[in-house]
Parts: structure tokens; sequence; C-alpha cells
């Protein structure tokens, strides 16, 4: 008796701070789907030759300026706009974060948000390339090229490997009940999303800070939650000059007159600055598992009186789930180990 009425004190002397805030680790599932598209522009300015060299290529292109050409293989300047750019429709993004709810309170904190825009899904590549020059000719293979003034080709000059966010401060807000179950819910996360990409020979990494706000719903799900969000996105940053030059970088150049065939030059140019931009809406479904708590014997996410009981029931005993302190025995320590993790 007088250690049940112990026990009922100490209950009485935490219950002030006894929280119904619980933790759930959230994974987008797969009916999540993302509509996406983003894509670098990077203005390039140099020259290219052909690939040609009497002594390790004398089978190589050669390239001369002007409609009839004249000898020897001569560097054609040229000015361009690079444009690597990656879509993807009905892509199944993956990705998560770490969610504590207060289903009393409604507060919402999100932490370890991230999200790979493309999770597994090939994502279709479209690199142009808009040119322009001054007449030249190519001999092996022979093709005319006439001067143009912002020709856009697709060439496979470049490609964007990766679109992913990942979360660079706090984020929280507050569920509000709906009176069926559900609550709406609206957060706003700082991140950063990283594009990795290449153009002509030239890899970058390109962050992009941007404020990504999860808006929808929330409700209970089995013995966790389901949270269902409407995603409508868009944002661009600058690419600064300082890129490194190429140097003599292999260029295959479709050939127009007659086409079908390649040229095969070298490019050196030096990269401007430019920009790259990401946008995408879609569907984010994500399905939030209890987070594991200490002191929660039965697994439901809470510590509450069903724990409480279960650990008086083999009070004095070496029992491996409630001796929490491994010290052999189920005491007076592990019921204040479980107190101090109180959720209900």
């Amino acid at each position: 008796m007088i250690r049940a009425i112990a026990i009922v004190a100490v209950l009485g002397s935490t219950s002030a701070s006894f929280s119904s805030e619980r933790g759930f680790d959230c994974v987008f599932d797969a009916s999540s789907v993302i509509n996406a598209n983003a894509g670098v522009s990077l203005p390039l300015v140099g020259s290219w030759i052909g690939d040609f060299d009497a002594a390790t290529n004398p089978t190589g292109t050669q390239t001369r300026p002007g409609l009839f050409g004249g000898s020897g293989n001569v560097a054609i300047p040229f000015s361009s706009v690079v444009n690597p750019a990656v879509v993807a429709d009905g892509a199944i993004p993956t990705g998560g974060f770490g969610l504590r709810y207060d289903d009393v309170t409604g507060v919402m904190t999100v932490e370890g948000f991230s999200l790979d825009l493309f999770g597994k899904d090939a994502a279709d590549l479209v690199t142009n390339l808009t040119l322009t020059y001054s007449s030249f000719r190519t001999f092996t293979p022979n093709s005319l090229y006439i001067g143009v003034n912002g020709l856009t080709i697709p060439l496979p000059v470049g490609e964007l490997s990766k679109i992913a966010a990942a979360q660079t401060g706090p984020a929280g807000g507050i569920a509000v009940p709906q009176g069926d179950g559900t609550s709406t819910f609206s957060i706003v996360v700082p991140c950063d999303f990283t594009l990795q990409a290449s153009a002509v020979g030239q890899a970058f990494d390109q962050v992009i800070p941007a404020a990504f706000v999860l808006a929808g719903r929330i409700e209970p799900k089995g013995g966790g939650v389901q949270l269902t969000t409407t995603v409508a996105f868009e944002q661009s940053t600058e690419i600064p000059a300082g890129l490194p030059a190429l140097e003599s970088q292999p260029f295959g150049l479709p050939t127009i007159l007659p086409p079908g065939a390649t040229a095969n030059l070298l490019i050196t140019g030096e990269f401007g600055a430019g920009s790259a931009s990401i946008a995408f809406d879609g569907t984010l479904v994500a399905t939030g598992t209890p987070t594991a708590v200490p002191g929660d014997m039965n697994d439901d996410g809470l510590v509450d009186g069903s724990d409480l009981g279960a650990l008086l029931r083999v009070w004095g005993q070496a029992h491996p789930v409630a001796d929490f302190t491994n010290d052999g025995t189920v005491d007076g320590r592990d019921l204040a180990f479980m107190l101090a993790h109180w959720t209900r």
C-alpha cells in the first residue's frame, strides 16, 4: 500500500509536465507523384576546331572558315548558350522527415526533411545548344555550315543527374482540427535544393536556397499518422561566372549540309554567368510510424497508464523489457525512467 501511495504521489507531482506530443518517422510513399522540370542556362563563348592532328589523328575532322574553305585546320569562333534541362511527369519522389506532433495542442515540428524529386525514376533529359557562328566548312566529314544567329539544336552536351532538397533550419506549425478526425496544417521548411549537372564537359553542383511549404491535412492511420500535401514550387538562382574554362573539350557537332554525320571538334571557351531553375507540382503523401519511445513497453508510441501497469506487474523481477536501467531488477529507478518519458 505504501508503494502504491508513493507511485500515485509521484504521478500527481509530475502531471503538470506530461505531454501528448508524439514522434513519427515519416516516409513519402508510392502514392506520391511529382511533375517537375529543372534547367540550367550557361553562356559559353570560345572557338572550336577539328580534332585533326597530322601525327596522332590524320583522319580527323578539319575546320575552315567561309563557304568554300581554304587549307589547314582553323579555329572557328562561336558564341552559345548551353541549356541542359530535365523533365519528369508523374515521377514518384523519395525521402521523408521526422515529425513531432501534439494532437491536443496541434503543435507540429518537422526535422530532417529530405526530398529527391525524381526518386528512382529516370527523368527525360533534353539538352539544347543555342549557337551563333559565321559560315564554315568541315572536311572528314565534308559539310557546310551556313552562318547562324541563335540557332537552337538538341545535343548530348550535358546532363542533370540529381535534384534533391534538404532541410536547413527549424520548421514548425499548428494543425487545426476539422471535425472529421483530420486536421489541416501549413509548415514552411527552409531547404537547400541541390542540382547536380554538367555542361559540355564541365561538372558542377548548384545550390538553390528556398522556403518549401508543406500544407495539407494530417490524420490518424493505424497506430501512426498520414500527411497529404499538394505542392507547387518554383525557384531560380544565379550561377556566377568563374567556372573552369574548357580546354580542347571533345564535342560532336551534327552535320547540316548534308545531314547524317558528325564533325568531331575540340572546344575551347569560357562560361559566363548563368542561371538555374526548378519548378514542380504534385502531391506528397507521407506515412508516419511512431518513433521508438523510451519507456514504451507496448510499442504504441506512448508512455502512459498501460505501460505503468505492465511495469508494476513485473515489479521486483529481472524483466528485460521493464528493466530500463539494466541493473537486473525492476524497481524505483525504472519507474523514475518511465515517468521521465511520460506522454499522457
